[in-house]
């Protein structure tokens, strides 16, 4: 039965997550929230950057239409 437990892997060690103290297991699950959150931020920003490169192609692509000021 104890194969089948989920299992902490921390450091180089190993824990059972059900054999943790309660502020243990908060921690854990609080930390699996941040990396969901990460990913999710990382994306957005992958979204973000692939529009801004968009918007940076269309503007080169008007403004090669358009005669620079000549100093």
């Amino acid at each position: 039965m104890r194969a089948n437990k989920k299992k902490l892997k921390f450091d180089d060690s190993e824990y059972f997550i059900d054999d943790l103290p309660k502020e243990a297991k908060q921690l854990v699950n609080g930390l699996r929230t941040a990396d969901a959150q990460i990913k999710m931020y990382e994306d957005t920003l992958k979204l973000i950057a692939v529009g801004k490169n968009k918007m940076i192609k269309d503007l080169k692509m008007i403004l090669d239409k358009i005669k620079p000021i000549q100093d």
